[in-house]
């Protein structure tokens, strides 16, 4: 939903609330996240403002909007009016070719270093074994032939899979398909899309919502430069852009940075017909 498309009465209702942020759920069934924090999206209202969300609104409040005003339960108005909005990152060319795969070496040794426990690269979580599923049954087939159909199967299998919020296997899946898709028209791939329906009957309904949305290229501002790097012809931006990444959540940001990693793998292995996608998944730990 664009929220400067927002009509006057009922917004929707808190599905979700914490010290420092919350969600809402609209009728026509997206979602607008409200936070202290300065990090934008497209779905994002950014607040300045240190107000503490957990004792003051709780799931099931009613938000209205009214003349430029956002209205959540019972004291909370928030002024719209003058705010700016962030459109949807568009299409980004593969470019930087050159160099990339040491890139990307760099990157898979920074994963080994920084603390990746529960994540989708500890051999002990829940979704580890998903994560190697993902990458050698669904990955490695869709490179070599474009195979979807396999690709999807094995998606079956990840999906709502981990601890958390978002649980690891989605974050995993998200960073994938958000890079995939943003770069796939650029190697002569289509675009990879899930249907909502089975997202939302396999995780819970704010992961299924942030996942869509990020397959379908609705990006914040963390994930958009990630992506962005990729063309840089500094081969540090991508490095300094996912370690920027990697603090988010419990193990929201490796777990996307990992989906970006073997995104940018498979589709430089397409560019250049080349088979560096088998060194990336045995570098992060995730072969047999």
């Amino acid at each position: 939903m664009a929220l400067e498309n927002l009509k006057t009465g009922s917004v929707g209702e808190i599905v979700s609330c914490f010290a420092n942020s919350f969600y809402i759920r609209t009728p026509d069934d997206e979602l607008v996240f409200v936070t202290n924090h300065h990090l934008r999206s497209p779905i994002t209202v950014n607040l300045d403002s240190a107000a503490d969300f957990e004792y003051s609104l709780k799931p099931l409040d009613p938000a209205f909007f009214e003349q430029a005003e956002l209205r959540v339960g019972d004291n909370l108005a928030i002024d719209l009016s003058g705010a700016p909005t962030l459109a949807n990152q568009p299409n980004l060319p593969i470019l930087g070719i050159e160099g990339l795969r040491e890139v990307l070496y760099i990157a898979t040794t920074v994963l080994a270093i920084v603390d990746t426990r529960q994540s989708v690269l500890d051999d002990r979580s829940i979704a580890y074994d998903g994560a190697k599923q993902f990458a050698l049954t669904g990955i490695l087939p869709l490179r070599d032939s474009n195979n979807t159909e396999s690709f999807r199967k094995t998606v079956e299998g990840i999906v709502g899979l981990g601890v958390g919020f978002t649980p690891s296997g989605d974050d995993l899946l998200a960073g994938f398909l958000a890079t995939y898709n943003s770069l796939a028209r650029a190697v002569g791939r289509p675009k990879i899309l899930l249907d909502f329906e089975f997202l939302k009957e396999s995780t819970n309904w704010i992961s299924a919502k942030l996942l869509d949305y990020m397959q379908r290229e609705v990006v914040d501002d963390q994930v958009a430069q990630l992506i962005r790097s990729v063309g840089s012809v500094e081969r540090g931006d991508f490095i300094i852009a996912m370690e920027n990444l990697l603090p988010r959540g419990h193990t929201s940001g490796v777990d996307i940075a990992v989906g970006t990693v073997l995104a940018v793998t498979l589709l430089l292995d397409v560019a250049t017909n080349g088979y560096g996608t088998e060194a990336i998944i045995r570098r992060l730990g995730l072969s047999c």
